[in-house]
């Protein structure tokens, strides 16, 4: 008889960290990399839809946890429940009718990550005209999901990420630090990074609003394959150089 198996979140955290991710510092990038897939998607179907991404340390919070911020896509109710609560789920991109080079990261482990800082992760994001919706996902592998109230809905699509963090993992939350990670991991990004009012993105990019296209042309060049670079340029409107 075939079976199911059964996942210990506390165990895949505890192998996320000792053996994919070299730092709990990575929540930060992780973080970052949703926020712009998630603009990066938006776009698609709304080419002038604001880029922005606000994180909120505890000393900006005033209640001891962190928020970021973003004016991306959303997600509907039932994308909640299947990327937000299925471990291993790789990504909303696929669910969204996107190739995956278009984006940084993966949805669903990058959010887990935030588990190696965070004993509990809220979510209130909306897609569209669709209801806001309120994840919360704990440690130890619970979560719930409610549909907000009127009075706490979100006035406009994106979503915003808070995490409560462990006792011991204090020292990645402090402004100092998390302005610190936001500039080492998002000053390229092609979206307005913040920290509270302070801007960590050092202007421009060196490429268009697809990241992921712009680099794999580069790299095709690099391994001496320029027609291939050259028609992959001409599907995303990429220049070259």
């Amino acid at each position: 008889m075939d079976r199911t198996f059964q996942v210990d979140l506390r165990g895949v955290v505890d192998l996320l960290s000792h053996h994919l991710y070299g730092s709990p510092r990575v929540y930060v990038r992780e973080l970052l990399q949703n926020a712009v897939d998630a603009i990066t998607a938006r776009r698609a179907t709304e080419p002038d839809a604001p880029g922005r991404v606000r994180i909120e340390p505890p000393e900006l919070t005033g209640d001891g946890t962190l928020r970021v911020h973003d004016t991306g896509v959303g997600l509907t109710e039932a994308q909640v429940h299947e990327l937000l609560a299925t471990i291993g789920r790789s990504s909303k991109r696929d669910e969204l009718g996107f190739s995956r080079h278009e984006f940084l990261g993966q949805f669903g482990i990058g959010l887990l990550s935030c588990f190696l800082v965070a004993d509990e992760i809220r979510v209130v994001t909306r897609h569209g005209d669709e209801p806001t919706v309120h994840w919360t996902g704990w440690s130890d592998g619970r979560y719930a999901v409610e549909l907000a109230p009127a009075d706490q809905a979100r006035a406009e699509p994106g979503t915003t990420v808070t995490l409560v963090p462990r006792r011991d993992a204090d020292q990645w939350f402090g402004l100092p630090t998390v302005t610190e990670l936001a500039r080492l991991y998002g000053s390229l990004l092609p979206v307005d990074v913040r920290v509270g009012d302070t801007p960590t993105t050092a202007g421009p990019p060196p490429w268009p609003t697809t990241p992921g296209a712009w680099l794999l042309a580069r790299a095709l060049d690099e391994l001496g394959r320029p027609a291939e670079a050259a028609k992959l340029r001409a599907e995303h409107g990429i220049e070259e150089g």
